[in-house]
């Protein structure tokens, strides 16, 4: 197959992808501002590589080469600003100077001359090596000291956020040593940018970044939600009514004395698991005994867990967010979502009302 037909399949693919997560992210019910960062960060991966097609397609003209050498400039500080936003870092203005190296370099690129092209092409490269490297080595840095602290104040499943963060410094980190690699290698006979190689690394990046921002519920997380069911669409069930009921507190003690609620990954197959009762019959005591659905049962206990927090500790130990991670939820959307529901206000009303009274 033509080097140019794969390149621009695979951009394609890849631009298409990007398309695609920004669109799950549009689907969350409960967006933040970590989540339109993430939006605008796949975007600038699909117009990178729709950029790059048209490099390819059209090379006379100028727009498509300057934005595919200089584009790589905002992946830094859109990585640093969403893992602002993460963490509940307040921006400043001065942030946005991180976007002046992208500025700079884009606006020269209209203005060199034939001659001169491959060695900017050299003037380009080496500060976006560095910003590539810089970024995501000072985020996985301060992530890093950012868990040690969690776990020494017992901050819970807020390390789940930032194990996430880390993993996508991790990502980059790898990315781009590969790019080196492969650029050094071709360092005899000239530097190009973004070639075949470079979109097949591009994408897989953003591959990776998709797959993990999935398996982390930041990219889409839906609230998932089961109807009660009557006991009579349970009458033909071999359980008795005595069986029925033991179980049924057999599932509330455990829940409530070892705190499962709390593991972000407990699930219906955990309770099965942990109590040898089929998940069926789980779903049936939960359902007619309980009168309400497991999802809806341990959301209600890890508000509650949260409203125990925020009525018996200082809050300034620690942040929402920080308090949705350790009573259990693992996005921050899905905390104020279910707190909301059940209480009816959001959690900074609540501090505010149990504050006053």
């Amino acid at each position: 197959m033509n080097t140019s037909i794969l390149l621009w399949v695979i951009s394609g693919i890849g631009a298409l992808q990007g398309i695609l997560l920004a669109l799950l992210i549009v689907a969350k019910k409960s967006k933040q501002l970590s989540d339109r960062i993430l939006f605008t960060w796949f975007l600038l991966f699909s117009f990178h590589l729709l950029c790059a097609i048209g490099k390819d397609l059209y090379p006379t003209i100028l727009l498509f080469a300057a934005f595919t050498k200089t584009l790589g400039f905002l992946q830094g500080p859109f990585f640093l600003l969403y893992n602002k936003s993460l963490t509940n870092k307040h921006w400043r203005w001065g942030d946005s100077l991180h976007f002046i190296p992208f500025l700079v370099f884009t606006i020269l690129s209209f203005f060199i001359v034939p001659s001169f092209e491959t060695s900017w092409d050299i003037v380009v490269l080496l500060p976006k090596v560095a910003s590539l490297v810089g970024y995501p080595a000072y985020v996985w840095y301060v992530c890093t000291k950012r868990m040690n602290y969690a776990r020494e104040h017992h901050a819970g499943n807020m390390v789940l956020t930032l194990r996430w963060i880390r993993i996508v410094a991790l990502l980059f980190l790898i990315s781009i040593g590969i790019s080196i690699l492969r650029m050094m290698v071709e360092l005899s006979v000239g530097v190009r940018y973004f070639e075949l190689w470079d979109v097949i690394r591009y994408v897989v990046l953003l591959t990776a970044l998709g797959y993990f921002g999935l398996k982390y519920g930041v990219v889409y997380s839906p609230e998932l939600a089961m109807p009660t069911e009557g006991k009579s669409n349970y009458k033909d069930s071999p359980l008795k009514q005595g069986e029925l009921k033991q179980y049924a507190q057999n599932i509330t003690e455990f829940i409530d004395k070892n705190e499962a609620f709390l593991n972000a990954d407990f699930s219906l197959s955990v309770l099965s698991e942990s109590l040898d009762i089929p998940k069926h019959h789980l779903s049936q005591i939960i359902n007619s005994e309980l009168n309400t659905s497991f999802y809806n049962l341990v959301n209600s206990k890890r508000v509650a867990y949260a409203q125990h927090k925020l009525e018996t500790e200082d809050i300034t130990k620690f942040t929402f967010e920080g308090l949705g991670y350790e009573s259990g939820f693992n996005t921050k959307s899905s905390f104020y979502h279910n707190f909301k529901k059940v209480t009816g206000k959001t959690p900074k009303q609540y501090l505010k009302e149990i504050s006053s009274s």
